[in-house]
This record gives C-alpha cells, structure tokens and sequence, in this order.
C-alpha cells in the first residue's frame, strides 16, 4: 500500500493540469496543489517538525485546508483538524491531550482562539520562501512511510472528554482506493459537506484528490435546501456525503434538488427507507449508497448500492463489506456465530486504524485478534447479524452510544458536562424521535432550585463547551429521575418531551412518571 502523498502525486504527474480543488472565485488544479503543499511542507520543516509529529490545522472549510493537510502530511506529519467553530474548552483539551506544538493556519494567528494561542503558527499566506533543491525535488526521497500516522480525530467519550482515534496512512489509502460505492475518478466532482473534523471530510479529501476527481466547496454559510439544488446544477456535482439527518431534510422538503447527481452517499446514523424510496422515485437513474463504519475503521467500511424503489427494504440493512474488508458477526466470548444470530459486528481489514491516542487500556479492549482471521480487527460495539447471503443488518448499540446527523455522540460526555451547570442538581441525556421521524437529543434535568427552569441558561451554558452538534434540542425538568428497583437509573420511565419548546423554553418541573408493575425485560 503508498502512502496519502504518494498517490496524490501519482495524479498530479499524470494529470497536472485537471482541476482539484474549486471554490468561488478559486480553481486549483493537482499540480498547482503540488506546489502550494511542498512549498508549506518546507515551510514546516524550517520550524524543526519531527518525523511522526501531530500538527495542528486551523482553517474554515475551504481549499486552504486541504493544501495544508496534504503539506502536514508530505512533512512526514500527521494533522489534527481544530475546527474554529468549537467551545474554547473543548480545543483546551484537543490541544492538551494531543501536545500538539505547531499550528498551520489560514489565518494571520490574530483570529485564533486563547486555546491555540501558544502554538508555533505557520501562516501559508506568509510563508513564500522557496527552496527548489529541498527534500522535495523530483525523485527525493518520501519522508512517510504507509504505517505512519495520517491524522487524528477525536470522537465523543463516555467518560465526559473526548478521545482521539489514530488513523495510518495506509488506512485511508486502503479506503480511498478501494470504496466501490462512489466511483470517483476524472470527470467526477463532489460537493464539500461536512466537517473538517468528522471523518466523511476523509472520503470528501482523499477519495476525490487520490482518484483524479474534483472537490468543490460552496458558497461560505449554510446551504438552505433550495439553494442545494442551484449549486449541485452550477457546480456539476456528481457525487454527494449527507448525512441521514441532512437526507432525510432533503428528501422531504426538495428531493429533486439531487437530479444532477449520480450518487448520493447516506449513513451515520439510521436512514429512512421511506425517504430513499422518495429520492429515488423524484429521481430516476440516481444511486443511493447507504454506507457504514465508525470512525475507528476509516470512514465506511460496509456498503448497500440503491437504484429503485422497489430494492429499499425496511429496515434498511448495512449490505456487505467494501474489498479488503471483513465483518463477523461475534458473540460475548469473541467466538462467530451463525446466519441469523445477534452478535456485536467485528471489523477487520487494512482500514482498521492504529487505536486511540494516550488510551492503552481502552485501545485493547476494543482492537483485537479477528480468531476467524487472524486479522487485527475492531470491536464496533454494535450489535447485527448476518443473512445466509453475506449481507449485514443492524439491530443496535451494545451500549448508550447514539448517533445523530452522522455524529457519533456519548450521552455521558454531555451529561458530565451538563451535570457542571449551576442549575443542575442531577440529569440524564438520552435520543429519543420527534413526531417528524429524526432521532434527538433530549436532556432531562432535575433542577436545583424547586422553582421554574430556563432551558435558555442550560443551553448557553452547554454551548459553551460542547460542539453544536452535541447540544439537546429539548430538555425536561422533572422532580427526579426515574429509579428501578435496584437503584438504577431506569430510562424506561422517562417522559415524552414536549416537542417543539426547544431551548427557549421555560419549564415547569413535572413528576416523574410512576413505575409500572412489571418492567418489561430488554430484548
């Protein structure tokens, strides 16, 4: 397997003149990418980087990131997206628990965060110095190898801070040049959807820039759903990331905003079969893929190809392994079990990373020995089962771990900050789904004070230290929370929300519904 840069560049000899990257006012093509990243991976290198070295990445969504990510990594480094638009005490711990100690940013080192303020700043736009004979002249010598870091991600923690995952180069090169459910290449152009620091940025990068294809970023703000549709037409776009919740947004309000595309890429989280059916119907000749894979095994590594209405079941099933990957079906003792059986879904192949960084304990118990194999493979936590045919169905999480608008969220992460709050004596977070079908986060509060609750003070305060995509759209007050007859927190006896008072609210405090005779046992 080559390593990110190497197949890159592969492109940008054959090809230097196709476009790469484009933006408003902005069109960049492989080879001109090839020199704005050498020219700041020297830049790099004259700071003193390390071989290995995790740098940071400070930039809006736009062709400034990827030209600094593919010159981290052409430096022999490894990159940490920092997006701007997170809590200062969420890039607080970034920056602590990573070390990171230099920063690339688009910016003039002015408009960064006090959190990021003591790194060394390279700024791109400053940095002009050239140096034709460096480690970068034609036929040098790389300086990363494929089982070299390519990036970090940090994804939602049960114990109340988030953990970074360890992706090698070789992981996402498996992925970008193997994944057969969006058939990049020359002539292909996807749109820039996602977050830098969700790992569908990674298909969004690599799997255009290491295929030949063209990635296109929109207009700076948010696309309204009648605006998607102007500039999928405008751009030419091919290809599409959304996640369940953004599809599920597109299919009801305008389906045939996705009529110029040829595929449509889903996941993250449960997909409607109702909408796929609806996108399909408006849309004759369009290709959902509905893809899965945690951010531990590089993006997706299972895929179920769509063309008609009439192949969307329901629910709808993960499908079958992308090449060079595998998943078995395991139960509690790691052993395979049969078609039609519930086990936890062991991922094993060249996509599954390195583990998580500064957490040995937590990166054993879930990197392990695929025994069917003999393959390193990854414990999903999730729970499926396999058809005679091969084709995988979910049936859950084997813990609280939900997924929301594609983001993988731990309850605990927010109730351990939530549970901070001046007005909080105790809480509970939980997902629930509002009457329109789309699965939320709902905050349950018993408030410390027996007087009123302004949801307002709560969600100023979460907003301060969690991302926007972890914030509740609802909260609860109750008098106390639910208990089993073990002690137990029990969620089964939390209350329905109010649906629409969303985070403006004043709530009352109501009790807490009564235990029924007999609890039904979990399935």
């Amino acid at each position: 397997m080559v390593t990110i840069d190497a197949a890159f560049r592969r492109w940008a000899v054959r090809d230097p003149d196709a476009v790469a990257l484009r933006a408003p006012g902005t069109r960049m093509t492989y080879g001109e990418l090839d020199r704005a990243a050498t020219r700041i991976a020297r830049g790099l290198l004259r700071l003193g980087v390390r071989p290995g070295e995790l740098v940071g990445v400070a930039a809006t969504p736009s062709p400034g990131f990827v030209v600094s990510a593919l010159a981290v990594l052409r430096a022999g480094c490894a990159y940490l997206p920092m997006d701007l638009t997170y809590p200062q005490e969420r890039l607080t711990h970034m920056r602590r628990d990573s070390g990171i100690r230099v920063l690339v940013s688009s910016g003039d080192g002015g408009d960064l965060p006090p959190a990021l303020a003591d790194c060394v700043i390279l700024d791109p736009a400053a940095d002009t110095d050239d140096d034709s004979d460096g480690p970068f002249a034609p036929g040098a010598t790389e300086l990363s190898a494929p089982t070299d870091l390519a990036y970090a991600m940090y994804t939602s923690g049960s114990t109340g801070l988030p953990k970074a995952v360890l992706v090698e180069q070789r992981n996402v090169t498996a992925f970008a040049l193997r994944q057969d459910f969006a058939a990049l290449g020359p002539g292909r152009t996807m749109l820039q959807s996602s977050s830098f620091s969700f790992d569908a940025s990674v298909l969004e990068i690599w799997g255009v820039l290491l295929r030949g294809a063209c990635l296109a970023f929109p207009p700076d703000g948010l696309l309204t759903s009648a605006e998607l549709g102007e500039v999928l037409a405008r751009e030419e776009v091919t290809d599409l990331w959304l996640s369940s919740g953004l599809f599920h947004r597109i299919a009801d309000d305008v389906p045939e905003a996705l009529a110029p595309l040829r595929t449509v890429i889903t996941g993250g989280d449960v997909v409607s079969p109702a909408r796929v059916r609806q996108v399909l119907e408006t849309n004759p000749g369009l290709t959902v893929a509905h893809i899965y894979g945690p951010t531990e095994t590089t993006v997706a590594i299972c895929r179920r190809l769509l063309t008609h209405p009439d192949q969307v079941e329901s629910p709808l099933p993960l499908g079958t392994p992308i090449p060079g990957a595998s998943l078995h079906v395991m139960d509690e003792r790691g052993r395979p079990l049969p078609a039609g059986a519930t086990g936890e879904l062991w991922i094993a192949g060249e996509t599954v990373s390195r583990g998580y960084h500064d957490r040995a304990e937590l990166t054993a118990e879930r990197y392990v020995t695929d025994a069917e194999t003999g393959r390193r493979a990854y414990r999903s936590g999730d729970l499926g089962r396999k058809r005679p045919d091969g084709t995988v169905e979910f049936v859950g999480r084997a813990d609280s771990q939900v997924k929301i608008r594609g983001f993988r969220i731990e309850p605990g992460e927010i109730e351990a900050t939530l549970g901070e709050a001046p007005e909080v004596r105790s809480c509970l977070v939980t997902a629930r789904v509002a009457p329109p079908g789309d699965k939320r986060v709902v905050a349950y509060v018993v408030p410390r004070d027996t007087g009123p609750l302004r949801a307002a003070d709560v969600h100023r305060f979460l907003a301060g230290r969690l991302p926007r995509h972890m914030l509740p759209s609802e909260y609860v007050a109750l008098d106390a929370l639910p208990l089993d007859a073990n002690g137990k927190e029990d969620r089964r006896r939390l209350p329905e929300p109010a649906w629409g008072r969303g985070s403006l609210a004043v709530l009352d405090v109501v009790p807490v519904p009564a235990a029924p005779a007999a609890l039904p046992e979990r399935i």
